[in-house]
C-alpha cells in the first residue's frame, strides 16, 4: 500500500519543481521575443514587463520554499559546527522557529494584502487581470514556506537532520548511489 503522506509530499515536490521551470521559461522566453520584437521590429508587448516582474516574483517565493527544501540556502555554520550535537540541535530549532514566525508574519500580511486588493478591485497596469489575482501567490509562497520550516523542524526533532551545517550545492538533490551500478 502506498504512502498517501509520502505521495501527497512528492506531487508537492513536482509542483514545486515544475512551477519554477515553467515560470524561468516563460520569463526567458517572453524576454526573448521581447528583445527580438524592439530591436528587429522597432515594437514589443505593452505586458511584458508587469508579467516578467510578476512572474519574477513568484519565482522567488516559490524558490525560498525549495531552498529550504533542499537545503541549499545560505548556511553559516562557523559558530555551529563547534557545538555539541545536542546544543546544534537546539540552535537549529530555534532557528526553525524564528523562521516560522517571520513567515507566518508574512503570510498574514500577505492574505491582508491581496485580500484588500480583492476589495478595492484594482486590476494590473498592463495586463488584463485583477491585481488581486497576480498577487495570489504571495500568500501561496508564504504558506508553502512554512510548510517546509515545518518539516524542517520535524526533521530534527526525529534527529534525522540538524539543519544548521553548511552542505555542497546540490548534495541533497543527487540521488543516492550504490556502489554496485544500480
Amino acid at each position: 500500500m502506498k504512502n498517501p503522506k509520502g505521495s501527497m509530499r512528492a506531487f508537492l515536490n513536482r509542483l514545486e519543481e515544475g512551477m519554477m521551470a515553467a515560470l524561468l521559461a516563460f520569463m526567458t522566453l517572453l524576454t526573448f521575443v521581447q528583445v527580438v520584437l524592439r530591436y528587429a521590429f522597432n515594437s514589443g508587448l505593452v505586458w511584458s514587463v508587469e508579467a516578467t516582474s510578476y512572474s519574477f516574483a513568484a519565482l522567488v517565493l516559490i524558490g525560498m520554499s525549495y531552498g529550504v527544501r533542499t537545503q541549499t540556502h545560505i548556511a553559516v555554520d562557523l559558530l555551529t559546527s563547534r557545538l555539541s550535537s545536542r546544543a546544534r540541535r537546539n540552535v537549529a530549532l530555534l532557528a526553525i522557529a524564528l523562521c516560522l514566525v517571520y513567515a507566518g508574519l508574512m503570510l498574514y500580511g500577505a492574505t491582508v494584502f491581496v485580500e484588500r486588493l480583492f476589495v478595492l478591485g484594482n486590476m494590473a497596469r498592463d495586463i488584463a487581470a485583477p491585481k488581486w489575482l497576480l498577487t495570489a501567490v504571495m500568500p501561496m509562497g508564504f504558506a508553502l514556506l512554512a510548510f517546509r520550516f515545518l518539516e524542517a523542524g520535524w526533521s530534527v526533532i526525529k534527529g534525522e537532520d540538524d539543519y544548521v551545517k553548511a552542505t555542497e550545492h546540490g548534495e541533497h538533490d543527487a540521488p543516492e548511489q550504490s556502489g554496485d551500478g544500480s
